[in-house]
């Protein structure tokens, strides 16, 4: 039961992380586009991607473990 948790949490973390990487690098591109009032180079976009990649793989997988602990308990019971 445990090794179900872990496997169908890291897919689940796997599935939500480019999208949601991809939804914080265009907040934070626009933001600084907006504020700027110029284009973002290519340096700034690859350190906000490599900034959005870390916060995108904090919330995703905390997310996918969290929701499937929820799920888990709710139909299995304690495991």
């Amino acid at each position: 039961m445990i090794f179900w948790y872990v496997i169908s949490s890291v897919l689940l973390g796997l599935l939500l992380f480019f999208p949601t990487r991809k939804f914080i690098m265009a907040m934070a591109i626009n933001k600084l586009q907006r504020k700027e009032n110029r284009d973002a180079t290519a340096e700034e976009k690859e350190k906000i991607k490599k900034s959005s990649t870390v916060y995108a793989a904090f919330v995703s997988f905390t997310f996918a473990f969290l929701y499937n602990k929820f799920v888990m308990f709710k139909y299995f019971g304690r495991f």
